[in-house]
């Protein structure tokens, strides 16, 4: 038996241990998604008596091998490479790695920690394989010195590239077949998922449906395809490549005896097609050791896919048999809840895969619906009765005349901005009566200066902006005659009624609500774009019109519509008249 090592004296012997807080290392989806990982842990080492330490060192090695037979040649020759494609070396006492001095420690036990980090594009284990392999050893060494032995440990780590952390990757992807072959038979096969673990089962989906009289189904037949791809650089000048197959698993059975479906004595509107069909599915155990079946990879040197197989055996009433075969892309992974252990085996528990599946289950729900997300959040202690808009038709016709107009809007950003703190509360809420009396004097003061009311005010519409305009006076003008009723409201009749034709095309995109309208000459006669001017105390003037002028447009325009409009007298083809 071996002799356990001891801690404080004795006859023991100096045991050096490595303990990785974990065996393996897990990188998720691809290499190019540069998420580096760590290896961490503690090296233990224990004396018995007294010793010296000169320096104390940990290397972690990557190694890859590929080898095997040339066929295209006389006489097979075999073409082997081995290369340590990643070197990793931590010094742990001393940091700098000097050994100029060597340290007396006492007995007991003694612990360094370690850390490496291993970039995203190391290659993942691969093992199993036939003098093929990647894989990776972390050795500590330590030098005690002249005439004293070295102490060394090893252990073996393993590099696992499982799915990546998007939902995507983790949903199950369905393959389906589905189709009508030689007229004999309409299937539907489906397989669920693409993405499964090492050493968990496939399961099949079937749907059968015999076309021809007397086509019958004997049995079915599933198998996984194992393709191996090996390289080799600079081989005869080139880049030599090496491709095997082989099957890793099959299985055939029978069909189930109850999975018949047929349309029940007496209906006779029933679908034939559908109803006289074989539903039923089929499971296919993946083998459990890596040395059977390994993982799908793809790396520089050695690349490993898997695909299913389906067979669909039938009788002909001929007598022959004919087979239907359906292939399907397997992405085989390991998983970090299920690792394989040292003989290179994986222990599937069920209560794991249980808990995995109702994980997926749960990131397979689709998002919230529009109704149901959640909504912002107000600020802090505020009424939304006074500021939310209303809904509805209500929101149409009290948006619009709730909206300060451009002279209020200004005035409340350039003047009085001290009677602003009035409106706060100490822990910075809003106060509803606060803003409703400032709104209140600031209507009274504009009311009282001499800037243009809400009648006055002037706006123009344009493809390249809109600049507010004035009278060249700052008085106040009365909305022009007929737009307004006797009781102050708005007359939506003569709001609402069409100009003619040339008068709509001579007159520019202005709504005559709130002044006088231009002429033709003045029209023309402005710039094609507006200008901007800065945000002052007055606004651009603009020139004054006459609504006379405009009347008497409007009804010359009226008369020669009128004119044009009328019914013509029809004049014979020839005539001079109507020339």
């Amino acid at each position: 038996m071996p002799s356990r090592p001891a801690v404080f004296g004795g006859t023991g012997k100096t045991v050096l241990e490595i303990k990785p807080d974990s065996p393996f290392v897990v990188f998720y989806g691809e290499p190019q998604e540069e998420q580096c990982a760590e290896l961490t842990g503690r090296l233990v080492l224990s004396n018995p008596e007294s010793t010296t330490l000169k320096s104390i060192q940990m290397t972690l090695r990557g190694t890859r091998k590929t080898t095997w037979l040339t066929t295209n040649t006389t006489s097979p020759q075999p073409v082997i490479q081995k290369v340590y494609f990643h070197v990793d070396t931590l010094n742990l006492f001393p940091v700098d790695g000097s050994k100029n001095k060597a340290h007396k420690v006492n007995a007991g036990v003694h612990e360094w920690e370690f850390k490496f980090k291993m970039p995203s594009h190391l290659y993942e284990s691969i093992e199993g394989l036939p003098n093929n392999y990647v894989v990776y050893d972390l050795k500590a060494t330590v030098d005690r010195g002249y005439m004293s032995k070295q102490l060394m440990a090893a252990t073996h780590i393993r590099v696992i590239r499982t799915l990546g952390r998007d939902l995507t990757e983790a949903m199950p992807m369905d393959q389906t077949n589905e189709d009508l072959w030689a007229n004999k038979l309409a299937y539907k096969i489906t397989v669920p998922q693409k993405n499964y673990i090492v050493g968990t089962n496939i399961t099949a989906n079937f749907v059968l449906i015999p076309l021809r009289k007397g086509v019958e189904i004997s049995s079915i037949k599933m198998e996984v395809l194992e393709s191996r791809q090996m390289f080799a650089d600079n081989y005869a000048g080139r880049r030599a490549s090496h491709l095997q197959e082989l099957i890793v698993v099959t299985k055939e059975a029978e069909m189930p005896a109850d999975c018949a479906q047929v349309v029940p004595d007496g209906v006779e509107d029933a679908d034939a097609l559908f109803d006289e069909s074989h539903r039923f599915s089929m499971a296919l155990e993946m083998p459990k050791s890596l040395k059977i079946c390994r993982q799908s990879a793809d790396t520089d040197y050695i690349r490993i896919t898997h695909k299913l197989r389906i067979y669909v055996n039938l009788k002909n009433p001929e007598g022959h048999t004919s087979q239907l075969l359906v292939k399907n892309h397997l992405h085989l992974f390991i998983s970090p809840n299920l690792p394989p252990n040292e003989d290179q085996s994986v222990v599937v528990d069920a209560n794991i895969l249980s808990q995995q599946a109702v994980q997926d289950a749960v990131n397979q729900h689709a998002p919230p619906t529009y109704g149901l997300h959640q909504l912002d959040e107000l600020y802090h202690d505020i009424d939304p009765s006074g500021f939310m808009t209303p809904g509805g038709q209500a929101s149409r016709a009290n948006s619009g005349a709730n909206t300060p107009y451009y002279g209020h809007s200004r005035s409340g950003s350039v003047e009085d901005l001290a009677s602003l703190n009035a409106v706060a509360h100490v822990d910075g809420g809003a106060s509803v009566s606060a803003l409703h009396t400032r709104l209140q004097d600031l209507d009274m003061n504009m009311s009282q200066s001499n800037r243009p009311t809400r009648y006055a005010v002037q706006r123009q519409h344009s493809s390249g902006g809109s600049t507010p305009h004035s009278n060249s006076d700052d008085t106040t003008h009365p909305p022009p005659s007929g737009y307004l009723s006797n009781g102050g409201e708005y007359n939506m009749v003569a709001l609402s009624r069409t100009p003619s034709y040339n008068t709509a095309v001579r007159t520019p995109a202005r709504t005559p609500v709130f002044a006088d309208l231009p002429t033709y000459e003045t029209a023309t006669s402005r710039p094609s774009s507006p200008s901007h001017t800065p945000r002052s105390g007055r606004s651009t003037p603009s020139p004054a019109h006459s609504l006379d002028t405009l009347t008497e447009e409007t009804q010359r325009n009226t008369v020669m519509n009128s004119r044009r409009t009328s019914p013509r007298r029809h004049t014979p083809r020839g005539s001079d008249e109507g020339r």
